[in-house]
């Protein structure tokens, strides 16, 4: 069997096995999207942005081949594919787990905690992707939550949210 052949098996395998991971995404994304009108778990439930909040808009524009504007919507989307690619690589190319795989992804989140806390602390909450999301769900089941919310970031010196 050649090696090509044998990566496009290694695809469809993963994908009949996997395909209900799929469905249920393309589920929830479509009900946040309704309900909310973005994406993210963390930004749906809390209103603030988690580390991953701008890597959808970032691989975009990588795609489209806007390296500049997928750095401004979130830089870590270039650790992102460098160990999606070094994953890859190992499962699909030579068929085998990658090795020091923990250490990448231990490596990976540090990376993207860096970014995020960086971002926030820089941008919060003007500037997309950290902005607060007024319309949450804690703010609309919990009483006072976007107020407190709001008072937090203040008494952190961090300003009011604004979005």
């Amino acid at each position: 069997m050649s090696k090509l052949r044998k990566t496009v098996s290694r695809v469809g395998a993963d994908i009949r096995e996997y395909y209900w991971a799929g469905i249920i995404f393309l589920g929830y994304f479509a009900a946040a999207h309704f309900l909310f009108g973005v994406l993210c778990p963390q930004l749906v439930v809390t209103g603030i942005p988690c580390p991953g909040c701008g890597l959808t808009r970032a691989f975009f524009s990588l795609a489209r081949g806007q390296a500049g504007q997928a750095a401004l919507a979130d830089p870590s989307v270039f650790p992102v594919l460098a160990f999606l690619l070094y994953c890859g690589s190992y499962r699909y190319g030579k068929g085998e787990k990658a090795p020091k795989m923990g250490a990448a992804l231990a490596l990976l989140v540090i990376c993207m905690l860096a970014v995020y806390g960086h971002g926030m602390y820089l941008h919060f909450p003007e500037h997309a992707p950290y902005i607060y999301f007024r319309d949450n769900l804690l703010a609309r089941l919990v009483p006072g939550y976007g107020a407190w919310v709001e008072s937090a970031w203040g008494w952190l010196g961090l300003g009011r949210p604004t979005a």
